[in-house]
């Protein structure tokens, strides 16, 4: 019996030990762990890839966590995630060696997050929630790191103009109609994958593009035009659906005979589709880096004593200014074209120009045309051309040669 009674403790010792071994990889043979809790800021971004998003953390103090973590969401999700190398990486998971301790990568360990929604009906997103990131990470170099932080991250919804949210065009697909055109096809999704649209456009054999204004017409398929769109049709009761349409706050919106659709390009096979005063972006490729999604834009437009027109025009986003720019055009000309910029260019008397930015901190003087990248002022130079292209009613594409970018609603 006594031999019975030492038999189960020493099982329960045993599997006490283990399950305590599940809930701290740390403890036993490891060394001791450099808990680090105190962090003095915190960062996220959030960038879409193929697969899922890739969601950056940077907690920073006198030691600095970068986690890579690999999500489904525009937002950090609750989960526990674990590593994996970058061409095996899920939701789920985060990347080995991209996640770094101080600069050195980890090879291995578990990251925790839980989030408290401030909407506890429907546990969605805010701004205002409050995070718990637990951490155990063993670095490449042997050393074995855990502690946790809780507080704020800013993850920032995608791409948002007409209160539509498009992510993907998922398909183009493109075919010979027996009337002699090409169809497009094109299938769009919003950030959760969910249908956020369709559109049949028909162009002619030789088209190299598939930009431009289409007027939707029905039976388009059989009618042998370029340039048109088919209408779209949806008879629930018969289970009977197609066509062009698009969902807007969680409704479908059909296309109609008669309704004019422009696509206008924004990047490489990324596009502006405009609808009846409804602007959105369908992006089926990266944007790039650089490309900024704003819904303010002002132009304060003056004449100037050389006779042209100076229009400054400022670039908010949270209010906050990130590019101003001064253009100079013809009295009634529209800002679309491509501009130089040259120094005194308000005394110059020429179109198509904008003006140098100037900085003198320590006088208190600054002017002219520039842009803010990682929080800090760049000004452009005499010689950088600037492009701003129209992409809808009041929309506009302002690209610097020097790589920056701007989409900008009126």
């Amino acid at each position: 019996m006594k031999k019975s009674i030492f038999l189960i403790g020493m099982m329960a010792l045993v599997l006490s030990s283990c399950y305590q071994s599940v809930l701290d990889p740390l403890s036993g043979i490891f060394p001791s762990p450099n808990v680090v809790n105190e962090f003095t800021s915190a960062a996220a971004t959030s960038v879409k890839g193929d697969k899922g998003r890739m969601i950056d953390i940077d907690l920073n103090g006198n030691t600095s966590v970068h986690l890579a973590l690999v999500g489904n969401k525009y937002y950090l999700t609750e989960n526990t995630y674990t590593e994996a190398q970058a061409m095996a990486a899920k939701n789920g998971n985060f990347i080995i060696g991209q996640t770094k301790v101080n600069g050195v990568g980890v090879k291995s360990g578990r990251v925790e997050v839980a989030r408290v929604a401030v909407d506890t009906e429907t546990n969605s997103y805010s701004l205002d929630d409050v995070y718990t990131i637990k951490y155990v990470l063993f670095c490449e170099d042997g050393t074995p790191y855990k502690g946790s932080w809780s507080g704020k991250l800013a993850f920032y919804p995608d791409p948002v103009l007409g209160d539509i949210i498009i992510e993907n065009v998922l398909a183009d697909a493109a075919s010979p109609t027996e009337a002699g055109m090409v169809k497009h096809l094109m299938n769009l999704t919003d950030g959760d994958g969910n249908p956020a649209g369709c559109f049949e456009i028909f162009v002619d054999p030789g088209a190299a593009t598939i930009t431009g204004t289409y007027v939707c017409k029905e039976y388009a398929e059989t009618l042998g035009e370029g340039g048109i769109i088919a209408n779209g049709y949806n008879f629930p009761d018969w289970g009977i659906a197609g066509g062009s349409y698009y969902m807007k706050d969680g409704a479908r919106v059909d296309v109609n005979a008669g309704q004019t659709v422009v696509i206008a390009p924004l990047s490489d096979k990324s596009y502006i589709f405009s609808i009846d005063g409804t602007e959105f972006v369908a992006a089926g490729t990266e944007l790039g880096e650089g490309i900024v999604f704003t819904g303010a834009g002002a132009d304060a437009a003056s004449e100037t004593q050389a006779g042209k027109m100076k229009h400054l025009v400022t670039v908010s986003e949270d209010d906050a200014t990130v590019a101003m720019f001064e253009l100079f055009t013809e009295p009634a000309a529209d800002i679309n074209g491509t501009y130089t910029c040259k120094e005194y260019a308000e005394n110059l008397g020429e179109s198509l120009i904008f003006a140098n930015g100037y900085n003198f901190p320590d006088w208190g003087i600054a002017g002219g045309s520039y842009y803010m990248k990682d929080g800090v002022r760049v000004d452009i130079g005499a010689g950088e051309l600037l492009t701003v292209a129209k992409a809808g009613a009041k929309l506009y594409v302002f690209s610097g040669s020097t790589g920056y970018s701007f989409l900008v609603k009126f």
